[in-house]
């Protein structure tokens, strides 16, 4: 049994059998002969079962990271030896002590145990490290679906998450949003009237990227969050929090998360350092049921062996630097830089493409997610502006069923101002160019 909770007056027990959920290949994994041998690595022991290379061999001894304000952080000999070697699959231990101290002082999860105790309950929170948040979701959707499942997304959505889905024979069910989010009543009328003769089981999960939504912009309000969570309660679905851009919501506080309000343990939380450290470390962590991540990790045994511990060790060494409070200010300092571009952008859209295109101001992240006006497919005014000299992407690729769409995605964060201008320009003359030739017709 689990404790009572509610929210939202709905009262539910604590999950305790996570395997309804688990895909039929994620219930077969087994552990690793060889990965198990890591238990062993550190206990005082004669190794000799492993297969680890000598590290005295590695031409790497020590290295130094140099700051934008030109300090110097140095991974030392001792350090750069862990770092060069085989890891832990779940993660280096000190990284993720320091994130759960970051998550227990931004999310509060009320399923993760209290200061140092480790999790006990299959329902309990823990953490582990990852390849980015695209493992993340992969690793996670290959252990939910099945052939013929379905999975719950927004009506434009990351389209690497069926990238992921198809391949698995998994369906989209696209739910209707606005800016706030997800709309509940769409949610809970899709489910209630759910025909498990002729779309298969109902959907067991929801994928979402709540925070500066990946096209839209949008960032689901804490109401809609709440209200999707008590949905996912008495209709008994996991929850797949993709949220890379959290720390870059244009406002404070941070609006809380479907990981906070998460009393049941029924919520899969994707982190990334990507946009906030380096992309090119390719370094997230998953914060979820212990029961769930245990299956995580056993694909990952038998995938990637471990995440990067060289990534693990700068990432790591950078934390420390800035300490849990600095890094919060690190969040607030890229949003900043990332709403003034996003201000510019606006302005300079207005300036070129009033009356031919609609857009709503982003609340976070890094996009603008565009209509334009009389336009069926924006696929070929894409195609025109590529020819011209600029790159957007045409909104088709972000619905989960792909089909003809007016809008498209445009990306403030790496274009300067003058880049943004010329592509505005030809975006303003492909569309006159392209309602010229469709009155001539």
């Amino acid at each position: 049994m689990g404790d009572h909770n509610s929210v939202n007056g709905v009262t539910q027990l604590r999950i305790t059998n996570y395997d309804k959920y688990l895909s039929r290949p994620a219930l077969r994994r087994k552990p690793s002969a060889l990965r198990e041998l890591q238990r062993y690595v550190g206990s005082g022991l004669v190794l000799m079962a492993g297969g680890m290379p000598n590290g005295g061999l590695f031409p790497i001894v020590e290295a130094d990271l140099v700051l934008k304000d030109g300090r110097r952080l140095t991974i030392g000999p001792q350090e750069m030896k862990g770092a060069l070697q085989y890891g832990v699959t779940k993660g280096m231990t000190d990284i993720i002590d320091w994130l759960r101290v970051l998550q227990r002082q931004v999310h509060h999860p009320p399923t993760l145990p209290r200061d140092s105790t480790p999790p006990s309950a299959s329902s309990d929170m823990d953490l582990i490290m990852c390849n980015g948040c695209q493992e993340a979701i992969s690793k996670t959707l290959e252990a939910v679906l099945n052939e013929g499942d379905s999975i719950l997304l927004e009506e434009a959505t990351y389209p690497n998450v069926m990238s992921v889905g198809r391949p698995l024979g998994a369906k989209a069910v696209s739910v209707p949003c606005d800016s706030s989010g997800m709309i509940p009543s769409e949610l809970q009328k899709i489910l209630a009237t759910w025909d498990t003769d002729k779309c298969g089981p109902r959907p067991k999960i929801l994928y979402c990227v709540p925070t500066g939504g990946n096209p839209t912009g949008v960032n689901w309000s804490l109401d809609r969050k709440k209200t999707v969570y008590s949905i996912a309660r008495k209709y008994d679905f996991l929850i797949l929090e993709d949220d890379p851009y959290y720390y870059i919501q244009y406002s404070r506080p941070l609006t809380p998360s479907f990981l906070s309000l998460d009393e049941d343990g029924r919520v899969i939380r994707c982190d990334s350092f990507s946009k906030l450290i380096a992309a090119g470390a390719r370094l997230g962590f998953i914060s979820g049921p212990k029961y769930l991540l245990q299956k995580l990790v056993l694909h990952l045994d038998s995938s990637v062996a471990c995440t990067n511990n060289l990534s693990q060790t700068v990432i790591m060494k950078i934390l420390v630097d800035m300490g849990h409070d600095g890094f919060l200010r690190h969040g607030e300092k890229l949003a900043a830089f990332y709403k003034e571009r996003a201000d510019k952008m606006v302005a300079i859209a207005q300036t070129h493409l009033k009356g031919l295109a609609e857009w709503s101001p982003p609340a976070g992240g890094m996009f603008i997610w565009m209509k334009l006006l009389g336009v069926k497919s924006s696929q070929p005014v894409v195609q025109r502006v590529i020819e011209k000299g600029a790159v957007l992407m045409a909104g088709h690729h972000f619905l989960p069923e792909p089909r003809e769409t007016p809008y498209i995605r445009v990306s403030f964060s790496y274009a300067s101002e003058d880049d943004m201008n010329k592509a505005f320009t030809w975006l303003a003359e492909a569309l006159n160019e392209f309602h010229e030739a469709k009155g001539n017709n």
